[in-house]
C-alpha cells in the first residue's frame, strides 16, 4: 500500500517504516498493540493499515498537527480486551501486550517465588557483583509481632555484621592468592577480586536479604504470575501481587487489572499440605550441621533414550512412522549411532544450542544444594521444578576459603544460631521461618527436563567462570548422565576441574 503524506504524518511516530514487509510498532500503549495484532486474524488489512484506520475513526494522540487527539482508539482497545480476553477468555490476544516491571526491595526468598514463571524474562541483583548493606532485610509481620521479633533482628544483624566486617580481609586474601596480571586493567582486577569475595561471603546472607529484580512479561503471563502471588501463603508475595496489579493497570487498564486470588491454587495447596502431614511423619527438628557438599541424584530416565534421540534426528528427513524409524535404529551398530550423534553435535559453536530433535527424552533429578546455588539453577525455567520449603534440616555448606581466613568457627556458630531461630519460628509458621535461613543451607528440589535443557544447564553452569557450588551441581549432573548414557554424554559440553 502507498501512503499519502497525510497518512504518513499520522502514523510516522508509531511505525518504523512504510515500505518494508517487516516493521516495528513503537510509542503505543501495550493494549492497543495487542488489539491491532488481534484484528489481523479477521481483517484483510495489514497492521499499519489497521492502525491508520483506528486513528482516523477513533482518534489517537499524534504530533502532525502539534496537538493531541482524543484517546478514543485506546478506549476502544480497552473495550476490545475486556470483551474478548476477560469476557470470552481469548488469552492469546493478551500475549501481544508486553510490560517491563522494575521491582525493588523484595527478599531473595520472594524473588525465587516470583521468578517461577516460564514465559518471562528476569534480571536480578547479583550476590557476586553487589555488596549488600546491613539492616537491609525483610521483616515479616508474623515474626516481628511474635515473641521472636527481637531475636530475629539480632540474629540477622549478626549475619550481616559477619558479611561486612570480614569483607576487606577477604579481599586482601584473594589479592594475595590471585595477583594482578599485566593483561588486567585495574577496573577488571578490582571487579574480579570483588567477585571472589562476594562468592564466599554470600553464604552468610539470609533469605530475607532485600534485592532488586527487573522483569518483562506479556499480559497473559503477568496475569498468571499475579494470580500465583495473590494465592501464595507468604504475606510478602501477596503484597507484591497487589503492587504489580496496581502499577500494571496504569499501563494496561484491562489486562493489568483482571487477575485475582485463585481458589484452585490456594485451596489445593492447603489441602495437599494437610494430607502430606497426615500421611508422612517427619522429625520436627534436626541437628544444624556442616555437610560435605551438594547432592545430585538421577531418579528417572528413559532406558532407550539414546536410540530415541537417534531416531528423532533421522525422523524429520524421512516419511515413515517414528516407531519404524526407532525399530531400525535399534538394529544399527554402535558405530553408526555414534556417527549420527557426531554429525549432529560437531558443528555447534559456543553460542549455539543443539537442534530441537534431542528434546525427545526426559530426565528427573533430585538435587540437594545450598540456597546460593539454587538461586542460579532455579533460573533454568524450561525444566519443571517442584521445590520444598527452605529450611535448616539438610545442613549447611562451608566454603573452604573461610578456613583460610580463620573464620570457619565463627561462621559455623552463626549457622547454629540461625538454625535455632529457624526451628523456633517454624513451630508456628514454617513459611515465614524461611526468611532467617542463610544461603549456606541446603534445599531439596525436583527437576524434570529434556536432554536439550540438560545440555544447556551442564554447559552453562559447569563453566569455570561460574560459582564453585553450582559448577559442582552441573558436573554431577553430567556424571549421572554419563553413567547411564555414555554415548550421548560424550557429546555434551562440560568443563571439569
Amino acid at each position: 500500500m502507498k501512503y499519502s503524506k497525510e497518512d504518513m504524518a499520522i502514523i510516522s511516530d508509531y511505525v518504523s517504516n512504510f515500505d518494508k514487509k517487516v516493521y516495528i510498532f513503537k510509542n503505543l500503549p501495550p493494549e492497543l498493540v495487542s488489539t491491532i495484532f488481534a484484528y489481523v486474524s479477521r481483517s484483510p488489512l495489514g497492521f499499519r493499515e489497521i492502525l491508520l484506520k483506528m486513528i482516523k475513526e477513533e482518534g489517537l494522540p499524534y504530533k502532525s498537527s502539534g496537538q493531541k487527539k482524543p484517546l478514543a482508539a485506546e478506549k476502544k482497545a480497552a473495550e476490545f480486551q475486556k470483551k474478548w480476553v476477560v469476557g470470552f477468555g481469548h488469552f492469546s490476544i493478551a500475549e501481544h501486550a508486553v510490560i517491563n516491571i522494575a521491582i525493588e526491595d523484595i527478599s531473595i526468598l520472594l524473588t525465587k517465588i516470583f521468578e517461577d514463571n516460564r514465559l518471562a524474562s528476569y534480571t536480578e541483583k547479583s550476590t557476586r557483583y553487589q555488596i549488600f548493606d546491613k539492616g537491609h532485610y525483610y521483616k515479616p509481620k508474623r515474626i516481628m509481632n511474635s515473641r521472636y521479633g527481637r531475636i530475629y533482628e539480632k540474629t540477622l544483624d549478626e549475619l550481616f555484621d559477619f558479611y561486612s566486617q570480614n569483607f576487606s580481609a577477604a579481599e586482601s586474601y584473594f589479592r594475595e592468592k590471585f595477583p594482578k596480571k599485566e593483561s588486567m586493567s585495574d577496573a577488571y582486577y578490582a571487579s574480579y577480586i570483588k567477585g571472589k569475595t562476594c562468592d564466599v561471603l554470600r553464604y552468610v546472607l539470609p533469605a530475607a536479604t532485600l534485592t532488586n529484580v527487573a522483569a518483562t512479561f506479556n499480559a497473559r503471563s503477568l496475569a498468571h504470575a499475579v494470580e500465583k502471588l495473590l494465592s501464595n501463603k507468604l504475606e510478602e508475595a501477596q503484597s507484591l501481587g497487589l503492587l504489580i496489579k496496581e502499577e500494571a493497570s496504569k499501563i494496561m487498564p484491562i489486562l493489568g487489572s483482571f487477575a485475582e486470588k485463585n481458589p484452585y491454587i490456594e485451596e489445593t495447596d492447603l489441602s495437599i499440605a494437610n494430607i502430606a502431614k497426615e500421611e508422612f511423619s517427619e522429625e520436627k527438628k534436626e541437628m544444624v550441621k556442616e555437610v560435605a557438599g551438594n547432592e545430585v541424584n538421577l531418579l528417572y530416565y528413559e532406558q532407550d533414550a539414546e536410540d530415541k534421540l537417534v531416531a528423532a534426528i533421522m525422523y524429520k528427513n524421512l516419511h515413515i512412522p517414528f516407531q519404524k524409524v526407532l525399530d531400525k535404529v535399534k538394529k544399527l551398530s554402535r558405530a553408526k549411532k555414534e556417527r549420527i550423534f557426531e554429525e549432529f553435535f560437531k558443528r555447534i559453536q559456543n553460542k549455539d544450542e543443539p537442534l530441537r530433535e534431542i528434546e525427545h527424552s526426559t530426565y528427573t533429578f533430585e538435587i540437594l544444594m545450598d540456597y546460593g546455588a539454587y538461586r542460579d539453577i532455579q533460573r533454568h525455567r524450561i525444566c519443571t521444578q517442584t521445590t520444598q520449603l527452605l529450611s535448616t534440616r539438610h545442613g549447611f555448606c562451608v566454603p573452604e576459603e573461610l578456613s583460610n581466613f580463620g573464620l570457619k568457627k565463627d561462621f559455623c556458630e552463626l549457622m547454629r544460631k540461625a538454625g535455632e531461630l529457624y526451628h523456633k519460628i517454624a513451630e508456628y509458621s514454617p513459611i515465614d521461618a524461611q526468611y532467617c535461613v542463610p544461603l549456606a543451607f541446603r534445599k531439596r528440589t525436583l527437576f524434570t527436563m529434556n536432554s536439550r535443557e540438560l545440555y544447556h544447564i551442564i554447559k552453562l553452569r559447569s563453566s569455570k567462570a561460574g560459582h564453585k557450588s553450582y559448577r559442582r551441581v552441573a558436573q554431577q549432573m553430567y556424571f549421572e548422565l554419563q553413567k547411564v548414557q555414555p554415548l550421548l554424554a560424550k557429546y555434551f559440553a562440560v568443563e571439569l576441574d
